[in-house]
């Protein structure tokens, strides 16, 4: 009886069961009740869409060790190989091996090479067709001019490439300067391979006339010396020492040295004096200003295409 009047009086029950929107079933109010959730429509699923590409420019043509566009046989060492090592004993392989560029990640622009190419060829022709028109050499000199002139810049690059690099490095802030010294084993190994083998080849011509040309072996080495020296020296001079090894903004500083040092040498030693003074000054001038535009230009490319500059390179 006694619970009956205690469950009649609602004393000890826990309340009656709430609604949704927390009221008991006495009429009264729950605080404690969750809020009312209202039903949501289901998330629509959306498909993977990759990012929004981004504008790029030309993407750099990069090389690893060795020039895109080089053959098979003189492309670089990708194993370790008895083969690799077997194909230097041809001596256009040894050349290109030592006095080509090869630091990975360096720029090749092919279009710039091309220009190069086309420049060398019309200044050429333009300097032999006025030394043939006005007479100013002689037979035997239009035949060798060329060749002086080759080794003329083969010398003044042996002297400048050293100066300039230097300069250069010098010029960099101090935390570039050990990188850039440690990308100079390529010119230096470039100086040294053509360097050493003129001199073995002048070796090799002397025993040569000392023992005849009866000693096949001294013969075939006299042989491999001079084509190692010709292929070296025009590598070596077309890659301006591999000083893209230290920077790609260097062989154009270099050239464009290179060309006006050449202007001081003619002007002073009066190569062009028979031809009329026009003549003198376009010769005179007209190389080392073309040079110097196309090096301008060269370094444009270098900083629009591929984020070269040469404040830069010396960090400034």
């Amino acid at each position: 009886m006694a619970h009956s009047s205690i469950e009649n009086s609602g004393i000890g029950h826990s309340g009656g069961e709430h609604d949704m929107y927390g009221n008991n079933g006495n009429g009264g109010h729950n605080p404690y009740a969750a809020p009312p959730s209202s039903p949501r429509p289901p998330y629509p699923q959306q498909p993977y869409q990759p990012p929004y590409p981004h504008p790029t420019i030309p993407s750099p043509n990069r090389t690893g060790a060795g020039a895109p566009d080089a053959p098979a046989v003189l492309r670089p060492h990708t194993g370790a190989g008895f083969g690799w090592w077997l194909k230097w004993l041809l001596p256009p392989v040894a050349a290109h091996r030592l006095c080509r560029p090869s630091r990975r990640g360096r720029v090749v622009d092919p279009t710039t090479r091309s220009v190069q190419r086309m420049r060398s060829f019309a200044g050429f022709v333009v300097v032999a067709g006025i030394a043939l028109a006005y007479n100013l050499t002689s037979v035997t000199e239009r035949v060798l001019q060329p060749w002086i002139v080759f080794l003329q810049n083969c010398g003044l690059l042996i002297v400048l490439v050293p100066l300039v690099t230097g300069v250069f490095i010098r010029c960099a802030r101090p935390h570039l300067r050990r990188r850039y010294l440690s990308r100079t084993r390529g010119p230096a190994a470039a100086l040294g391979g053509l360097v050493g083998g003129a001199l073995l080849l002048v070796l090799c011509l002397q025993l040569q006339s000392n023992v005849g040309t009866h000693h096949l072996p001294l013969l075939l080495i006299t042989l491999w010396c001079m084509i190692f020296a010709f292929t070296a020296l025009a590598n070596s001079v077309t890659n301006v020492f591999r000083t893209a090894d230290v920077h790609d903004t260097l062989p154009p500083l270099v050239s464009v040295v290179l060309v006006w040092s050449n202007m001081l040498i003619d002007l002073f030693t009066d190569t062009y004096a028979d031809a009329p003074e026009g003549v003198v000054t376009v010769l005179l001038y007209g190389g080392p200003a073309t040079v110097t535009l196309l090096a301008l230009w060269e370094l444009r490319r270098l900083r629009v295409y591929y984020g070269h500059t040469l404040r830069r390179a010396l960090g400034r």
